[in-house]
């Protein structure tokens, strides 16, 4: 079975299973320098790795009508507070409840564990998601994050068959970090995110990629432009 991993610039990853189940991860497009042309469907599941402007811009509008949105108590409470008659309890994941570093909720037959990352918030934490496919594909999206040894604990943990790392610098790892992390990791795949959106980031993956290669040789990595898609 195969399934859709869409690159829609910066952090934002649309994944639509082989069920046409839509998974949207960090949504930002109408500000975002990069986001392509095409506009996403609202999606089933929305996962929210933290607070920042450029990873739940407009959230509302990108959730189906029954969609479900995933994130932590606190990040969830200040979407409902700032989208207020938009949505409803039912839409957010524990009815509003949320999730936490460690936990694992299933939804849909999609089974989703918070992990940590190193970065910043307003509310709560930064966190990364491991994403396990019905069929048990594994993507884990590392949020926005700095290195940290528990990569490789994750790797041990779960057999990645996608990483979609942040090599940009600035705010998050910087490609020579990103590379190390591929090496914790262990993932089969990797796609590099979080870099070219803006003329502060790292402007391309080029380095990422040599360095990945001596890192880890055996790890696949697919640099993708803004739109384009990796089937899995």
């Amino acid at each position: 079975m195969t399934h859709q991993v869409k690159w829609l610039g910066h952090a934002s990853f649309e994944i639509t299973t082989s069920e046409d189940l839509t998974v949207l991860i960090d949504p930002y497009r109408e500000n975002n320098p990069s986001a392509p042309a095409e506009e996403p469907e609202p999606a089933d599941l929305v996962l929210v790795t933290h607070d920042h402007f450029d990873h739940l811009e407009n959230i509302a509008a990108r959730t189906a009508e029954e969609g479900v949105i995933v994130g932590q108590p606190e990040v969830l409470a200040k979407i409902q507070e700032n989208n207020p008659g938009s949505l409803e309890e039912e839409n957010f994941v524990n009815g509003g409840g949320g999730m936490n570093i460690g936990g694992t909720v299933e939804v849909r037959g999609v089974k989703i564990t918070m992990v940590q990352a190193f970065h910043s918030s307003d509310v709560g934490s930064p966190a990364g998601y491991v994403v396990r496919l019905p069929d048990g594909k594994t993507i884990y999206h590392a949020g926005d994050t700095g290195i940290f040894s528990g990569m490789e604990l994750l790797g041990e943990l779960y057999d990645i068959n996608l990483a979609l790392l942040p090599i940009g610098s600035v705010f998050t790892m910087d490609p020579a970090q990103a590379a190390l992390a591929v090496e914790l990791l262990q993932p089969d795949k990797v796609i590099p995110m979080h870099f070219g959106t803006f003329p502060i980031l790292v402007p391309d993956a080029e380095e990422f990629v040599e360095l990945a290669g001596k890192h880890d040789p055996e790890a696949e990595v697919f640099v993708l432009d803004p739109g384009e898609s990796y089937n899995l």
